[in-house]
């Protein structure tokens, strides 16, 4: 048995390391897999995605001196088609620079002469000159060698900027390049980050604006440097706009462009550049001039929005992939799931959190997938591992003798296995039950306990022995086997009680319970050899109320053949000891009580037969029937205590009143003659229990008759009969010598005596007090002794209230 446990334990072990082992590998090729995901942006459009929705949903107000002049479809019926005349612009810039804007953008396309009215462009020139602040696009254009940038008309005197949008792979324009060329040319700046940085006396630097390092080359070596992602401050037509031809008209009053940004661009329906963004709504693209309007807000509010940094973003993408595989495999399989959902909610929400306060942006994709591919995984192996394990110890235990038995088939599907796990635990259930019923059905108080004295295992009779200390015990965890006790030490943090505690309850008189518990552990120390049962031997308590216990112990052994705890019973062997007192009180009483008269008779027969000690007939027979009398009254003594001591003994509902008068009656005679007065005090007439009648009136009398006996002539005898708390109280009061403390201890013992002969004491039998004792007893009550010396005696009868009759 011992071999096939430690072959359980060693499977047992070799399952917890392989699971730790696949755990660990699962761990390096889901971080391997999130990291090439990461790496290879395999879900770029799921970050964008997050990225989209981080911007819309955080957006915040337009910068009030950025203003959008718009060549709209109110202008364009004005004026005509478009292209314009390049006079009306030359007329347009006039009308703006007057109000002495900050910078002018004009995001309109001029790398051509105008052939069909030449003088216009010299016009257009004039005003920007005159102007002083206008900035002009330029774009990239194939040519032989490649992509080269096309600006405006040589003759127009306006600074320039690259109007070209990053488009992602969804098409969506998230972000610009600060700088692009060809390569060879120097870089051409932004066209916002152009009006951004108009006026500086400095010439503007990438160390000027809040950007994102980065460089990227194309198929045709154009370059793009200064990554710049636009947080958009709204949806489509949040910033401020004009239109031309409120400008021309003079409607918007003088000053309305002073120190402002002004932008000018085409928004006519069909014409101009629309582009899709992450605020767009409903199809609606955005407008080229509100791109660099978003821009252009962005540069000067330094809030451009760029990767978190390198090192960071790894830990933050693997960081998590870690804790979803510890979950996994710490957690049950529903706690795993919510904290993988945590996980996820943290990555996402983190992410956008990122996105509004400090403008940072975290990809979160790879991230989540590694968490998400963590938990299925590790549950389809951790479900495979538990089937395995299942179908080993099914298997195993299809080989084990004893009460489980197993099919020696299996449906090895998951139903099957879970149908046979189902029959194992049922079987376990019914060997448990049996074994409980077992513990049940000994016929002594039995409880098991650890090498500590720890309570593990209490049958009910124990609890019922000790209520007060055991109580709870059974609603506490039990042992399924009781093989291994030394795993049971505590149970949830549950202070268990202890033996000691029982035997300190029980039996509070110090010295033997204890000393056997001790005896009995240093027995059982580990470095003791195996001890058997035979070897531990039991000690006999007494409680309280005198009953009598043996208390034996044995030791449980553990599957090292080494005691792991101990299996202690409490006999009661009170019947065993009340029948060995009687049998002594019976040979006492025919040994020495009864054959005492009797052998005074005989002595006296013999004494008469010879004639020189003859008595005279008068006193011979006087002596003779004295002790007649004697030898009498001690058989009706020893008869009334038996019976009193009989288990059928019948009760009747009687008057507890008239039963004290009965037994005064009997003895009203004996008082007169001696000179003594019964006085009565019947507190509580009319209260009936349930009593041996008979019985309970002979009890009153001995109590009455000693008193007598012990008063001095002339003294009264007070009976008494009064309610005290839940008893009813008979109370026989003499004023005789009283008894000693030292005495009292003994005065209830069968053929005991106080007063010794000499004390010329009134003759009695030692029966008397012991029967009024048993009968009190029988009753349910107590008999109660109050008296010292010089000073009289009061016995008391309590009889219980419960008895009374319903």
């Amino acid at each position: 048995m011992a071999s096939r446990r430690t072959r359980g334990r060693t499977a047992a072990a070799f399952f917890h390391r392989r699971t730790r082992v696949e755990w660990a590998l699962l761990l390096v090729a889901v971080i391997a897999i999130t990291a090439a995901v990461a790496r290879f942006d395999w879900f770029a459009r799921a970050d964008l995605a997050v990225l989209d929705f981080a911007i819309a949903s955080q957006p915040h107000p337009a910068r009030d001196d950025i203003v959008l002049v718009t060549v709209d479809d109110a202008s364009i019926g004005a004026l005509g088609r478009w292209p314009w005349r390049r006079s009306v612009l030359a007329s347009l810039v006039d009308h703006i620079a007057a109000d002495k804007p900050r910078v002018i953008g004009m995001d309109v396309i001029l790398s051509e002469p105008d052939i069909r009215y030449p003088a216009d462009d010299f016009e257009l020139a004039q005003a920007l000159a005159r102007a002083r602040n206008v900035i002009l696009p330029v774009v990239a254009e194939a040519g032989p060698t490649g992509l080269t940038m096309r600006g405006p008309l040589a003759s127009l005197p306006a600074q320039v900027g690259h109007i070209n949008m990053i488009l992602d792979a969804d098409g969506a324009a998230r972000s610009v390049f600060l700088r692009e060329s060809d390569g060879d040319a120097p870089p051409v700046w932004h066209f916002a980050a152009a009006m951004a940085a108009f006026g500086q006396a400095s010439p503007p630097s990438p160390q000027s604006f809040r950007h994102e390092t980065a460089r990227r080359t194309d198929s045709t070596g154009w370059v793009g440097e200064d990554r710049l992602r636009i947080p958009y401050a709204g949806p489509p037509g949040t910033f401020a706009r004009v239109s031309v031809i409120d400008v021309l008209s003079g409607q918007l009053g003088a000053g309305y462009f002073r120190d402002k940004y002004v932008i000018v661009g085409v928004m006519a329906t069909g014409l101009g550049d629309v582009l899709a963004t992450p605020v767009s709504r409903n199809g609606r693209g955005m407008s080229g001039m509100e791109l660099i309007a978003n821009v252009l807000q962005t540069l000067r509010e330094g809030t451009g929005i760029v990767r978190v940094p390198e090192l960071a973003s790894w830990f933050a993408t693997l960081l998590p992939v870690l804790l979803a595989a510890l979950a996994a495999w710490m957690l049950t399989p529903r706690d795993a799931l919510i904290a993988v959902a945590l996980l996820v909610a943290a990555l996402v929400g983190g992410s956008v959190m990122l996105v509004g306060s400090m403008h940072l942006w975290f990809a979160p994709a790879a991230a989540v997938f590694g968490c998400l591919l963590v938990y299925p995984l590790w549950s389809w192996r951790r479900q495979e591992a538990a089937l395995r394990f299942l179908s080993e110890e099914l298997a195993r235990l299809a080989r084990e003798p004893g009460l489980l038995a197993v099919p020696a088939r299996i449906d090895h599907s998951l139903d099957g296995r879970m149908q046979a796990v189902y029959d194992m635990t049922a079987r376990l259930r019914d060997m448990r039950r049996f074994l409980s019923d077992g513990l049940e059905s000994l016929p002594e108080a039995t409880v098991i306990c650890n090498l500590d004295g720890g309570i593990l295992v209490a049958n009910r009779r124990a609890v019922a022995l000790a209520p007060a200390v055991l109580q709870g015990i059974n609603d506490l965890p039990q042992p399924a086997a009781l093989d291994n006790l030394q795993a049971f030490d505590a149970y949830g943090g549950l202070e268990r009680p202890g033996l000691p505690d029982i035997i300190e309850t029980l039996f509070p008189a110090p010295g033997a319970g204890l000393a056997y518990w001790d005896a009995l552990c240093d027995a059982l120390d580990a470095a003791a050899p195996v001890m058997s049962s035979s070897d531990s031997h039991g000690v006999e308590l007494a409680t309280e109320d005198d009953r009598r216990y043996l208390l034996h112990g044995a030791p449980l052994h553990g599957e090292a053949g080494r005691p792991a705890g101990v299996i202690v019973s409490l006999i009661d062997i009170t019947a065993v000891r009340r029948a060995e007192r009687q049998r002594e009180q019976t040979l006492h009483f025919l040994s020495h009580d009864m054959r005492s008269p009797q052998a005074s008779i005989l002595a006296l027969i013999d004494l008469q037969s010879r004639a020189e000690r003859t008595l005279p007939q008068a006193e011979l027979l006087e002596r003779i029937g004295e002790h007649a009398h004697r030898t009498l009254a001690l058989a009706d003594d020893f008869i009334r205590l038996a019976q009193a001591e009989s288990q059928s003994l019948v009760f009747a509902d009687a008057d507890l009143t008239a039963l004290v008068l009965d037994a005064t009656d009997e003895l009203w005679a004996l008082a007169r003659t001696r000179g003594i007065e019964l006085k009565l005090e019947l507190d509580a007439e009319g209260v009936s229990l349930r009593v041996a009648p008979a019985l309970l009136v002979r009890a009153i009398a001995n109590l009455v008759s000693n008193a007598i006996k012990f008063s001095p002539p002339g003294e009264p005898v007070t009976i008494r009969l009064h309610r005290l708390g839940p008893y009813m109280a008979i109370e026989v009061t003499d004023r005789g010598p009283g008894i000693a403390k030292d005495a009292q201890a003994r005065l209830f013992r069968p053929f005991s005596r106080v007063h010794a002969p000499a004390s010329n004491a009134p003759a009695g039998s030692g029966l008397g007090l012991v029967f009024v004792k048993t009968v009190a007893e029988r009753h349910g009550g107590r008999v109660m002794l109050n008296s010292a010396p010089g000073e009289g005696a009061t016995f008391s009868i309590w009889l219980p209230l419960r008895h009374r009759a319903d």
